[in-house]
């Protein structure tokens, strides 16, 4: 998978973080060190994604707006979640990506400056059922 880290490409961080697909969970726990149940409790939150009216929920990085969560990790996030611009939990004081080697899925999918996932144009809906199907079970 391409990746970029141009400034297109990188604003995600700032305001709506990738969501993770579930084979991520391990390797991103493992990477940082910690259990899976404190990934998840400390660090995540739980996003809808929809297909065909139908809604699973797929982990994200919390996101915060200033010193403040804008839904705590461990939650569902609310519904205004996607619309609330917010910095990744995982941006440094450098505004570098800390889990980087291990970065959720959606993080390296997406490009940005050329408004594509996974090297295919950018569809909002295409992108939710990808998601969804990847977490309808789980």
């Amino acid at each position: 998978m391409e990746t970029c880290s141009c400034k297109e490409c990188v604003s995600a961080c700032f305001n709506d973080p990738g969501r993770l697909v579930p084979d991520d969970i391990l390797k991103l726990s493992q990477f940082l060190g910690i259990s899976v149940n404190d990934l998840k409790e400390n660090y995540l939150v739980r996003v809808p994604v929809t297909s065909n009216g139908h809604t699973a929920y797929a982990l994200a990085p919390a996101k915060k707006k200033g010193q403040r969560f804008i839904a705590n990790p461990g939650t569902v996030a609310p519904d205004y979640y996607a619309e609330e611009k917010g910095r990744c939990i995982f941006l440094d004081d450098r505004d570098m990506c800390s889990v980087h080697e291990a970065k959720p899925f959606e993080c390296g999918a997406y490009m940005g400056c050329r408004n594509s996932f996974l090297g295919k144009p950018y569809r909002a809906k295409t992108v939710e059922e990808y998601f969804y199907k990847r977490w309808k079970s789980k």
